[in-house]
């Protein structure tokens, strides 16, 4: 292996750069997900942490920077340089705790899959063996089990039934068995959906062994949610798969394992949109639930799960050329990887395509905070509030256009407040007008809004969910756990003045798990039903514009507020 030499930095691999100015100067600082850097190729797999402490993110993956290059990082990534390593392999993302070389297992297209092993550590010579001559795709790293005796590799491909299984080393990487393949059903279509999603099985699975010895998959599938399966033998034989609770469609979940035992799991918490009579069930005709990136933690191996909270928004998310910008090959916020950098502070790679893919550092006591609120300081930074532009282009996307707006608080100079009202528009998918906004999961709380509602307002809703719709999808109405329309009679307001509108919810209480409505601190005598159980608690609220007459003026919001409840 030839001695890497330090490049100056590359221009535009670090497309971040502006954002890399707010980093904080100190780990100790950080808590909020900020971004550090931009990955060089898509993030599920280059990432890797030394012994020393380096990170390293190769590009190795697809969408890849040109040249043999990856990000170095010394400090806990907070900065990076640019580095140049020679044509020699350079795989390495994890490293064997027994002998301390890093191991690293690639798809070689028809030849097969190959394990590629360090021989000295992560600068000394590569060796290649043979692991199978089935093809597989999107194979993630190691992940070394009972001690670091066996390592346990998870992948999909070249089987039918479709479906994913592991490769499984009890000799350090030297020989390979194979698992069974684990299936997921296929989508079927009907309710809200006029044709059938692509069905590609199960796919991306993502490993981690649990206290009781037992392996946990998690794997992408065509359902609203991810599938599991698990493991009593070390990944050689595996259970038949189950829904998970974790919602997630035709998008890659990753599960790990910080040093204190806490698990900590990254997936898109989303669902898309209704498919149209064109899906056929072989291909997808467009993705409509990338565009964020959820994280989660558990102190207890998995049983309960906290957070639910967005890592990132795709900051491209609301443009008009979303479809095209970069050339039309694939994008948005699905597919990550982490590293933990030091004790609880996360760096997580995540996303595909370099204009929208970001490193983010966090820590992961952030996940456990009890409130946030927006005022629109930061315009709509914080808020999803797009809609869809018809005419697929580019690779199975749709090109964007506002559908709401910020307009001048009418009464407080230098603010903003939201303006939500349903406009009529034949150039869009759906036109109905949403905006949505995100907050840590709460089984028991209270989200407050403060709205003014013009006289002759109509069909305009609160809608409280534990997932993120689109904004111009009214199926989250129906999906949702709570839903209040923002109707003056309703909520007895007889002004054009701004009210607090709050909505309290218990979803642990044992026989009501009604919630109850506030106007202006004022109980009101209406109980909004639960419409549907949330296994880990509200986290979204939805404000939506269905259909409505001309004359509605829609609302007006200029500040929220979620909070749980002690």
């Amino acid at each position: 292996m030839k001695r890497l030499t330090l490049l100056a930095l590359m221009p535009g691999l670090l497309s971040g750069a502006t954002a890399a100015k707010h980093v904080p100067s100190t780990l100790d600082s950080v808590w909020a997900p900020v971004k550090v850097a931009t990955p060089p190729s898509d993030a599920y797999i280059g990432l890797s942490m030394l012994e020393n402490g380096e990170i390293r993110h190769y590009n190795y993956g697809e969408q890849a920077v040109p040249g043999s290059v990856y990000l170095s990082s010394a400090d806990s990534g907070l900065t990076w340089r640019t580095v140049k390593y020679g044509r020699d392999m350079p795989y390495g993302d994890r490293r064997s705790p027994v002998s301390g070389e890093y191991i690293r297992l690639t798809n070689m297209g028809k030849p097969g899959v190959y394990c590629i092993r360090t021989k000295g550590g992560i600068d000394g010579d590569r060796t290649v063996t043979k692991v199978s001559d089935l093809p597989s795709i999107m194979i993630k790293p190691p992940v070394f089990i009972r001690d670091g005796k066996r390592i346990v590799v998870a992948a999909h491909g070249g089987t039918n039934p479709k479906g994913c299984y592991t490769y499984v080393s009890d000799d350090d990487g030297l020989t390979w068995k194979r698992s069974n393949t684990v299936t997921s059903p296929d989508h079927k279509g009907g309710g809200f959906h006029q044709g059938i999603r692509w069905n590609h099985g199960a796919v991306e699975p993502t490993v981690i062994e649990l206290n009781d010895g037992r392996l946990w998959m998690i794997m992408r599938t065509s359902q609203d949610r991810h599938y599991e399966a698990f493991s009593t033998d070390g990944g050689l034989t595996w259970s038949e798969s189950q829904p998970s609770r974790f919602y997630g469609t035709i998008t890659m979940p990753t599960l790990g394992r910080l040093a204190d035992g806490r698990l900590i799991f990254f997936w898109c918490n989303t669902t898309p949109l209704p498919e149209m009579a064109t899906a056929n069930g072989v291909w997808d005709d467009v993705f409509t639930n990338r565009d964020v990136t959820h994280v989660a933690i558990s102190d207890d191996d998995g049983k309960t799960w906290t957070g639910f909270r967005e890592l990132n928004l795709d900051p491209l998310r609301n443009t008009s050329d979303y479809a095209l910008n970069g050339k039309g090959i694939d994008r948005g916020m699905h597919q990550a990887q982490f590293v933990e950098v030091a004790p609880g502070k996360i760096l997580a790679s995540i996303g595909q395509h370099p204009l929208h893919r970001a490193m983010m550092l966090f820590d992961a006591d952030w996940l456990y905070e009890k409130e946030r609120s927006d005022d629109f300081t930061d315009s709509l930074a914080n808020w999803t509030t797009f809609n869809y532009l018809k005419g697929i282009k580019g690779h199975c996307s749709y090109n964007r256009t506002d559908g709401v707006a910020l307009e001048p608080h009418p009464d407080k100079a230098g603010k903003n407040v939201l303006h939500l009202r349903y406009e009529p528009d034949d150039r869009l998918v759906s036109d109905v007008r949403g905006a949505v906004w995100n907050f840590p999961a709460m089984k028991r709380g209270a989200f407050t809004a403060s709205v003014r509602i013009p006289e002759g307002s109509e069909n305009v809703e609160l809608v409280l969910n534990d997932r993120w719709f689109n904004p111009s999808d009214s199926v989250s109405c129906y999906e949702s756990m709570y839903r209040l329309p923002l109707d003056r009679k309703q909520l007895g307001i007889k002004d054009d003045a701004w009210h607090s509108v709050t909505v309290e919810w218990n979803l642990d209480s044992p026989k009501d798990k009604g919630a109850r409505v506030r106007v202006d601190g004022k109980l009101r005598r209406q109980r909004l039903p639960l419409q549907n159980a949330s296994l880990d608690g509200i986290s979204y609220v939805h404000f939506i514009a269905l259909p409505a007459p001309a004359t509605s003026q829609g609302i007006y919001v200029e500040e929220v507020r979620a909070k749980a409840v002690e």
